[in-house]
């Protein structure tokens, strides 16, 4: 049975926004561990509370997210490189939660190419706007939370083309599919799409990397990232479970090893700082879920992405920009060929998690998949 595969989630110029109600105390580090009745509790009781925001963070016009914060969201607008911006919100389940980011490039006509629409709020829409006039939408891949919001979009920018990478089921007019169409801005942005889909693999999943040749920075989605080693701005907005204040460093340690599934061991701060020492890692939930049962395609996409001359990266979460060159994203990749990678996992037992849900996903025999061979 088809089934896509679902991603959990991922010193610059002005920040636009403040949420104006006053900060909560954070939850304690010991907090992860409470029951999953409290939490839900918490959860419960910061869904009301959304409804204290700015009206202007607030969803339009289809209403409240898939996940949480489900009725508002701050936006922050950064600029990330020459005509590049990042245009970044918050993502959450419950006390695990991460930026998202959607990537605006200006174009040599002066018109907008957007890569990875987010929530549609009156705020988001305002800075966007601020920056040009929008020519161009972009949904980069299968990831639930990259294309929700395209159809908001769509019908705020009807004169907009609509390019989807493959797999994607639009709610809008679809102008292309990338990798089978040529859309015009293709002379200034490069790309490379990977994609995978029965019967080669047990679900679909398709990510697509491009390359802005202007300032030759390589955009990506989830497949490459740097990790902050502090929890991103835009969190101060959601906080520990729900209400804006400040996440302290043991609970962004939590936050970033329960998003990737990396089981807590008791040494939270040194799991982070491996992953964080990396100049571009790959996520853990994407190497050993999803890789394993598509080795060789993915090795094949990272091979010709990593022919362009890019000098720079921007990614869907966490950090960017940040350096990163085509040897440092092959290196991210080495698993994929049997080599070290930028970071490797200390042992079987940061893994028993992810194990579990390869099983669940793919069956007992992408636990066979050389990715796997180190740590069974």
């Amino acid at each position: 049975m088809d089934r896509p595969f679902l991603v959990p989630l991922r010193p610059l110029p002005r920040v636009h926004s403040v949420v104006r109600r006053n900060a909560e105390p954070s939850a304690p580090p010991s907090a992860p561990r409470r029951a999953a009745a409290a939490v839900g509790v918490a959860a419960a009781a910061a869904f009301v509370a959304e409804g204290a925001l700015r009206r202007s963070a607030r969803f339009a016009p289809s209403g409240p997210a898939l996940w949480p914060p489900r009725l508002e969201r701050q936006t922050l607008r950064r600029q990330l490189g020459p005509e590049i911006w990042g245009l970044e919100q918050v993502i959450a389940f419950f006390t695990v939660s991460a930026n998202i980011r959607m990537t605006v490039v200006k174009l040599e006509d002066g018109k907008l190419w957007v890569n990875g629409p987010i929530a549609a709020t009156d705020e988001c829409l305002e800075l966007l706007d601020e920056l040009g006039e929008v020519a161009h939408l972009v949904v980069p891949g299968t990831a639930v939370e990259h294309q929700s919001a395209l159809g908001d979009f769509a019908r705020r920018y009807p004169k907009a083309s609509v390019w989807v990478a493959p797999g994607v089921s639009a709610p809008c007019r679809v102008d292309g599919v990338l990798g089978t169409s040529e859309p015009p801005w293709r002379k200034q942005i490069d790309f490379q799409v990977f994609y995978v889909a029965p019967p080669e693999t047990a679900g679909t999943y398709a990510e697509t990397a491009f390359f802005h040749k202007k300032s030759q920075t390589l955009l990506l989605t989830d497949a490459v990232l740097q990790v902050p080693e502090q929890p991103p701005e835009i969190l101060k907005s959601y906080g520990y479970e729900g209400a804006a204040g400040s996440v302290s460093q043991e609970q962004w340690y939590y936050k970033f090893l329960a998003f990737n599934f990396l089981e807590m061991r008791g040494t939270d701060k040194e799991d982070f700082q491996a992953l964080a020492r990396a100049k571009g890692v790959v996520s853990p939930i994407l190497r050993f879920t999803l890789y394993p049962i598509c080795q060789r395609q993915a090795l094949e996409w990272v091979q010709r992405v990593a022919k362009w001359p890019f000098k720079t990266a921007v990614a869907g979460h966490l950090a960017s920009p940040f350096p990163l060159t085509p040897k440092d994203f092959s290196s991210a990749f080495g698993f994929l060929s049997g080599q070290r990678s930028s970071w490797d996992p200390v042992d079987a037992s940061q893994l028993r998690s992810l194990r579990k849900a390869a099983e669940t996903l793919d069956g007992p025999q992408a636990l066979q998949s050389d990715i796997w061979e180190p740590y069974r």
